[in-house]
């Protein structure tokens, strides 16, 4: 039997590390690298920032095509309605086909192996797979898989975006993206079984993208061990906590987690479930239509602010329930109650202010805060 993985009418293969934002596809993206495989030259990847202090590993040029397309088609990266119907052949993408013929074209000729990561292609998977067939490039993915609990939760920590929201986003990239990748050699990986395991997972991984185990493997678990580490986990959801979401989302997250099981590439048992799912995801969304009257100062202003009220509000109760008592007794004593008056309260702390809110909220919550804030200060401005 042929080997799906091997380029025998193409000029070159590649891998899509596949995944919803903040599940892991950048760790995945550095252990695949390490095994030889080309993400780019180092000056065209995203530097590391303190919400990924080990790299993003994607490339800059991947990344701003497809935000600008994103933008262009007026949907956010957050967005959890499909992308408008028929969007790949319609003239506002044309240009966008030609741009990432010539990013692919300068940055990966000439490469017999090479791989991407940009969490966006979740929802933009039919231009890439349009793309590098004109190109003779073999295309195979790497889905990366994590609980819609610890995702939700870590773009909270990140973007300070409600719990519900965030699992709508959750679902709409995972359900596209699978629908989208339909006919490709895929295998799954699993965020958790990475983490507790590294070894076994990638190799795993290895032998069913067809990649080359390195023949120096203590410099490759040296290298591994160096940046896959226990800190890399921020959330880690409970049997209980998944027992709570609204069905689809258990549904969809099973699904994910027997394809992560399987021993090879993925045989697209779940088809059925994954296609029905996707039906009344669309049929649902359509019940929402866009609002195409711009909103106005007031209501965005008011908007805003109450979403900042809403999310520090969660936020705080969330830490009010830390077990370290002084620290609880700042939280609650600083917290402002919605609806009444601003009240000051005496804090004793040697802190100033701004260190003081920084303690207690931690660098990623009091950024959001930071955006929320400036949000409402650009509405303010006559």
């Amino acid at each position: 039997m042929e080997n799906p993985l091997k380029p025998a009418d193409f000029k070159a293969r590649t891998i899509c590390i596949l995944g919803m934002h903040r599940s892991g596809t950048s760790t995945v993206a550095r252990a695949i690298n390490l095994l030889g495989v080309h993400l780019g030259e180092p000056a065209k990847m995203m530097p590391p920032s303190p919400d990924n202090q080990e790299g993003y590993w994607e490339h800059l040029d991947i990344n701003d095509l497809q935000n600008r397309l994103m933008a262009r088609l007026e949907v956010g990266w957050d967005t959890v309605k499909p992308l408008p119907e028929g969007w790949l052949q319609s003239e506002i993408v044309r240009p966008f086909k030609d741009d990432l013929a010539q990013i692919v074209a300068a940055n990966f000729s000439g490469h017999a192996l090479w791989a991407w990561k940009e969490p966006q292609t979740c929802l933009l998977l039919p231009l890439w797979r349009e793309t590098l067939e004109k190109a003779e490039t073999k295309l195979s993915c790497l889905f990366v898989v994590r609980s819609p609990v610890d995702v939700a939760g870590s773009l909270m920590r990140r973007d300070a975006i409600p719990f519900d929201k965030a699992l709508g986003i959750w679902f709409h990239n995972n359900i596209v993206a699978l629908k989208d990748a339909a006919g490709l050699p895929i295998v799954f990986s699993s965020y958790d079984h990475l983490l507790a395991a590294w070894e076994p997972e990638m190799r795993r991984c290895a032998a069913a993208l067809d990649l080359d185990w390195p023949k120096d493997e203590a410099r490759y678990r040296e290298a591994m061990n160096a940046f896959i580490k226990p800190g890399l986990r921020h959330n880690q959801s409970s049997l209980d906590q998944l027992q709570k979401l609204p069905y689809p989302v258990q549904e969809l997250y099973q699904v994910l987690l027997e394809a992560s099981n399987q021993p090879s590439l993925y045989d697209h048992r779940s088809e059925a479930t994954i296609n029905r799912l996707a039906r009344d995801f669309h049929a649902y969304t359509s019940f929402f239509p866009a609002n195409t009257q711009p909103p106005s100062r007031e209501n965005l202003f008011e908007e805003t602010v109450n979403r900042l009220s809403n999310d520090l509000d969660a936020y705080t109760s969330y830490l009010s329930s830390d077990i370290n008592t002084p620290r609880r007794e700042q939280v609650m004593a600083w917290r402002a109650r919605r609806g009444l008056p601003f009240q000051y309260f005496p804090l004793q702390s040697q802190s100033p202010p701004p260190k003081l809110i920084h303690q207690l909220l931690g660098e990623k919550m009091c950024r959001s805060i930071c955006k929320r804030l400036a949000e409402a200060c650009c509405w303010l401005r006559p």
